[in-house]
């Protein structure tokens, strides 16, 4: 999966879950490209990169509301949540 594909991803789950704002998932989302593959996620010169496969799943799920660590409906942080 590419970098483009899993930022459409979480870009349009972003904008569900948090119109007009920014959701910790896609905070957390920002802040795991900075961490792990070194650039922001809108980087336009790494759309096509590949991202590390673990990456890609991870965040698919989250923007498709499988993740067990952020809320579906509004991309909160369970944690946050005191689950």
């Amino acid at each position: 999966m590419t970098l483009q594909q899993t930022y459409d991803a979480m870009h349009s789950f972003n904008r569900s879950a948090a119109p007009g704002s920014e959701c910790s998932a896609w905070q957390d989302f920002v802040a795991d490209c900075h961490s792990r593959l070194g650039y922001a996620p809108w980087a336009d010169e790494h759309w096509d990169d590949e991202v590390p496969a673990d990456f890609a799943d991870y965040w698919s799920d989250v923007a498709a509301g499988r993740s067990g660590d952020y809320d579906p409906e509004n991309g909160a942080r369970l944690s946050d949540l005191g689950y």
